[in-house]
């Protein structure tokens, strides 16, 4: 890793700041001035903020545009480690009470670090506190509200986030450093995921997790982001086996993530099952839903298993229009 520059606010300054904020940065050169933007337009000034450029391939355009904030920021180079990867590397630099993780290519509105602060206050025994947002960039997403997608009760339990993948919507979250230090660093190995795997690992530490219902920022949605559109059950199956692999055999959790693990990787043999029995391959269809049915079993699935058997035509067009019902 090389650092070609390193600069906060008022660099004759020791005292540590409130907040760190952690800025990724990888192929997001045409969004990241928009972020660092609304950053420096905060009601709340006392914090630091960390750019870690990850390997990106845009480098000569992204640090063409943080020339502009070569004072205000603390830059750092490395190779490409993925997201998770280059908010360990911020969080190893920084120094304030608070950490915020935002992506070079979302928005804070002003009042979100004054709002999320002033919630802190006035809730002393929460660790972690999630804002909510909206969409934008894309007009099937845009003016969606996240939390409305999501919708969950504080403070947040660890059975109630485990089957959400997902739980928090990481740029609009303020957390505690003492509870990141207690939780340690990002699953570098995952490379979408990463933050439920780390909320989840946080709740199971003790962390207290609670939602604020106020928009206070602004998601962008482009073919770029690693979750536009993207399906994630393939990855939410990785999450949870490393989240099984660290958390005590025989507890309640761990069989909580046994249950959801399960159910995950039976919807995506089902989805596998329904695609092979759309284009005629039975053999396919029979093999994926049966693991479906192994690991959830239920009605309609052994319906269709049997119906494979003795009447695979019939089953290809009947089932298939079932499954697509559900």
């Amino acid at each position: 890793m090389r650092m070609i520059a390193e600069n906060t606010g008022d660099p004759r300054s020791d005292r540590s700041p409130v907040v760190t904020v952690i800025i990724p940065a990888y192929n997001t050169a045409r969004y990241i001035g928009e972020t660092l933007d609304s950053v420096f337009a905060q009601t709340f000034r006392d914090c630091e903020v960390i750019v870690v450029n990850d390997g990106s391939p845009d480098t000569p355009d992204l640090e063409a545009v943080l020339e502009k904030y070569r004072n205000q920021i603390r830059y750092i180079k490395q190779d490409n480690r993925g997201a998770a990867g280059a908010r360990n590397t911020g969080m190893r630099h920084a120094r304030g009470q608070f950490l915020v993780f935002v992506d070079g290519d979302d928005i804070w509105l002003p009042d979100f670090l004054a709002d999320l602060l002033d919630f802190f206050e006035k809730n002393p025994s929460v660790d972690m506190a999630c804002g909510d947002c909206v969409y934008f960039g894309d007009p099937e997403w845009e003016g969606t509200s996240w939390q409305s997608l999501h919708p969950l009760e504080s403070p947040v339990t660890f059975e109630e986030l485990l089957p959400t993948h997902g739980g928090a919507c990481m740029f609009v979250a303020l957390l505690r450093k003492d509870i990141a230090l207690k939780v340690g660093f990002f699953e570098e190995k995952l490379r979408i995921l990463e933050d439920y795997h780390y909320w989840m690992r946080l709740l199971y530490h003790g962390g207290k997790l609670a939602y604020v219902p106020k928009i206070l920022g602004k998601r962008r949605m482009h073919p770029g982001s690693l979750t536009y559109k993207g399906e994630i059950l393939h990855h939410a199956v990785d999450a949870l086996q490393r989240l099984a692999a660290i958390i005590s055999p025989g507890s309640k959790e761990a069989s909580l993530v046994q249950k959801e693990l399960a159910f995950t990787q039976s919807r995506l043999s089902l989805r596998e099952g329904k695609r092979r029995l759309e284009v005629g391959d039975y053999d396919g269809a029979r093999k994926y839903l049966g693991e479906a049915y192994n690991a959830v079993p239920s009605r309609k699935t052994r319906i269709a298993l049997l119906g494979l058997r003795w009447a695979p035509e019939w089953t290809r067009w009947t089932i298939s229009r079932w499954f697509n019902r559900a």
